[in-house]
């Protein structure tokens, strides 16, 4: 009787929570969500996958654990430990989450086989944007399989609360057969609509969720000591230092604040190399700064409006990002003790390090089905000694049936230049002088983009003007005084599934 009660109440505690080792095993998930990565979407067209993939979903408390048994011919298996996001070309499992289900974005949470792990956001046009999420990853192999089991907390995640929710979820695999890269997916994929979440027919149900708040604070010292060597003997300066801290708090479950003081930057990736010379334009740089990374979707502009690397060296900043169900939020503000400063002309551009100065970006998005959305977007800058510019942007993004999408963005540029010696250039950008001697700007830049996407054919037109004046106080343009018309055009063959489907129930 007591063996029976023992077991019994071991069985109670594994049904609660699956043991957090690598090893998906049947006793621990029985009770779970079930699903299966059935499609192979390349290079076969929505055939049926190549190796079998079982996938487990459930809910303990505040925490999501997720275990994927892939099947394998372990000898095609190619996987190593890695840096975070650098497994591209390993075997790997994901789970994308989209906890609104109306298409504004999808979090892809991914592991290889040795459990390093990848993550990044997938925007409503299918493009990429950097994301970070902590979660954890354990994996192991088999003879036929390996598995990978993800323990991911809810409070990470953005989403409106209720007792009951159901987010929509996308399970994906990668892989190889015979040497070919191979790609699987949970449903058929249609290459006419580019919001991959919208397509999935697959949920996640949530229970009573309960409200487990975010508050981080890091502080940092940092000491240090350089040196020099002049004739023959070695010389130290004398040791400096300096301090900070950096918080993060969840206002709701939907509502994050952000800040830091005297944040320390030089322990971001290294920027990739560039060539300038023969270069008459300013070179971009891709933003790599975690704490300027969240929320970039909301602030994207296809006329670069926006660019928070030119918020350089910020002595403090605040970030408030809300995503509601309908209705997104970003107001980042910064007092940057050297705010570089660019004007863009209509052969080369012109750039100069400023002095202080106050940076405000405010943006809102009013949200709909399928990824569509429309948006106000308004950036200021206001320089220590006088100077200052404002932009004010309308854009919108609208999914027409599954093959169309429409974009459109409108931005409005008021400037006042400084006094400054920053730029010391004699020459001409339309009625106006480059160098920063006090005059009065105003200019517009426009951007109309028409997108078809079939299964076969991709035809995209765009159209892009800069007036002569056009100026982003917080953004990067670098030419003006242009009008362009692209349209392009591509097409994709896929071949009909011809593999096997791999699969062992040991």
């Amino acid at each position: 009787m007591l063996r029976t009660l023992i077991l019994l109440c071991s069985f109670f505690v594994i049904a609660q929570q699956p043991v957090f080792d690598g090893v998906v095993s049947a006793e621990e998930w029985h009770d779970a969500q079930q699903f299966s990565i059935p499609y192979e979407i390349e290079p076969s067209d929505n055939g049926p996958a190549h190796y079998k993939t079982e996938v487990f979903v459930r809910q303990v408390g505040n925490h999501l654990f997720v275990g994927f048994i892939a099947f394998a011919n372990m000898n095609e298996l190619r996987t190593s430990i890695r840096s975070r996001d650098q497994i591209g070309g390993d075997d790997n499992v994901a789970i994308g989450i989209d906890t609104y289900g109306d298409g504004r974005n999808m979090i892809v949470l991914g592991s290889n086989p040795d459990g390093s792990q990848f993550d990044l956001k997938i925007l409503p046009n299918g493009n990429n944007d950097e994301y970070n999420l902590f979660y954890e990853t354990k994996a192991s192999k088999h003879d036929n399989a390996y598995h990978v089991e993800f323990k991911i907390p809810i409070s990470g995640l953005q989403f409106t609360p209720a007792n009951t929710m159901e987010w929509a979820v996308v399970f994906g695999r990668s892989g190889y057969a015979n040497n070919t890269r191979i790609q699987m997916i949970n449903f058929a994929y249609d290459r006419s609509n580019p919001c991959v979440v919208c397509q999935t027919p697959d949920r996640i149900t949530l229970h009573n969720v309960t409200s487990n708040k975010r508050s981080n604070i890091l502080p940092y010292i940092f000491l240090g000591r350089a040196g020099y060597r002049e004739d023959g003997r070695f010389q130290q300066q004398k040791p400096k230092g300096t301090i900070g801290l950096s918080g993060l708090f969840d206002l709701s479950s939907n509502t994050t604040l952000e800040l830091t003081l005297n944040p320390d930057f030089s322990q971001i990736e290294a920027d990739v190399s560039q060539i300038d010379a023969n270069n008459t334009f300013a070179l971009f740089f891709p933003e790599r700064r975690p704490y300027f990374n969240e929320g970039n979707d909301i602030i994207n502009s296809n006329q670069q409006a926006v660019y928070t690397r030119s918020i350089n060296n910020p002595i403090a900043s605040t970030k408030l990002i809300h995503q509601g169900k309908n209705q997104r939020l970003y107001w980042l503000t910064a007092y940057d003790e050297n705010a570089p400063y660019l004007i863009a002309g209509e052969n080369q551009s012109y750039s100069g390090e400023g002095n202080e100065a106050w940076a405000n970006i405010l943006s809102y998005q009013r949200t709909f089905e399928g990824g569509s959305h429309i948006g106000l977007l308004s950036t200021n800058r206001f320089f220590h000694g006088g100077g200052h510019g404002q932009l004010m942007r309308i854009n919108s993004r609208v999914r027409i049936a599954d093959q169309y999408s429409l974009n459109v963005e409108w931005n409005f540029s008021s400037v006042e230049e400084p006094i400054q010696d920053w730029i010391n250039n004699s020459d001409k950008q339309g009625k106006k002088t480059v160098a920063l001697d006090g005059e009065s700007k105003n200019g517009d830049g426009l951007f109309v983009s028409v997108d078809r996407k079939t299964k076969n054919w991709n035809t995209i037109f765009n159209y892009s003007q800069y007036t002569p004046n056009f100026e982003t106080p917080l953004g990067f343009v670098t030419k003006t005084t242009f009008e362009t018309q692209r349209l392009f055009s591509s097409m994709w063959h896929f071949q009909k599934a011809r593999m096997h489907v791999f699969s062992n129930s040991k």
